[in-house]
C-alpha cells in the first residue's frame, strides 16, 4: 500500500471511527432525550420496532443487558407507550413484548425521523446511483463488523488491563 493511500485510509477512519460515530451516538441521544427516554431504552425500543414482537429474554440476549436490566428497560418503554407486553399464547409462563406504533412517543418520533430523513435524503441526492451501492454496501460491512465486535467485546476478555505492581 502506498503512502498516499495510507493517508487516505487512516483519514476515512478517523472519520468514521470517530467524528461521524460519536455523531451517531449523540444524534441518538439527543432523540431519546426529545421523547422522555434515556439512550439505552430508545435503542431498545428502535431493536423491538426493527425485529417485531419477541421475548424479552432475546431483547436481553440481543443488547448483552442482563435479564433485570431488560425488565427495568421494558417497563420504561411501556409506561412510555412503545411496547406491551403479553403472555406467550404458546407457553403462557412467558412474555411477548410488542412494540407500538399508536402513541404520543411514537409519533414525535416519527416527526424527528421524518425530518431528518429530508436531510439525509438531501445529502444522498448529491450522489449517483453507482456512489450510493457503494455507500450502502460500506454502511452495511461497517454494521455487521460493529454487531459481530459487540458481541465478541461483551463475550471475552479482550484485554485485562495494567498489570498490578506487586509490593
Amino acid at each position: 500500500m502506498t503512502n498516499p493511500d495510507q493517508r487516505l485510509l487512516m483519514e476515512v477512519g478517523r472519520e468514521v471511527g470517530g467524528r461521524f460515530s460519536t455523531a451517531v451516538v449523540l444524534f441518538h441521544s439527543a432523540v431519546a432525550a426529545r421523547v422522555g427516554l434515556n439512550v439505552t431504552d430508545y435503542k431498545c425500543a428502535d431493536i423491538l420496532f426493527r425485529t417485531g414482537p419477541t421475548h424479552p429474554g432475546h431483547l436481553a440476549e440481543l443488547t448483552g443487558m442482563s435479564t433485570a436490566a431488560t425488565a427495568q428497560v421494558l417497563a420504561r418503554l411501556e409506561r412510555a407507550g412503545l411496547i406491551r407486553r403479553e403472555p406467550d399464547p404458546t407457553d403462557r409462563r412467558r412474555t411477548v413484548v410488542h412494540p407500538i406504533t399508536d402513541s404520543d412517543t411514537y409519533r414525535e418520533l416519527s416527526r424527528i425521523f421524518a425530518d431528518f430523513g429530508s436531510r439525509v435524503a438531501a445529502v444522498m441526492s448529491r450522489y449517483d446511483e453507482a456512489t450510493l451501492r457503494v455507500i450502502a454496501d460500506f454502511v452495511a460491512d461497517m454494521t455487521e463488523t460493529l454487531e459481530t465486535e459487540a458481541v465478541r467485546l461483551r463475550t471475552r476478555t479482550v484485554h485485562q488491563g495494567p498489570a498490578t505492581p506487586r509490593r
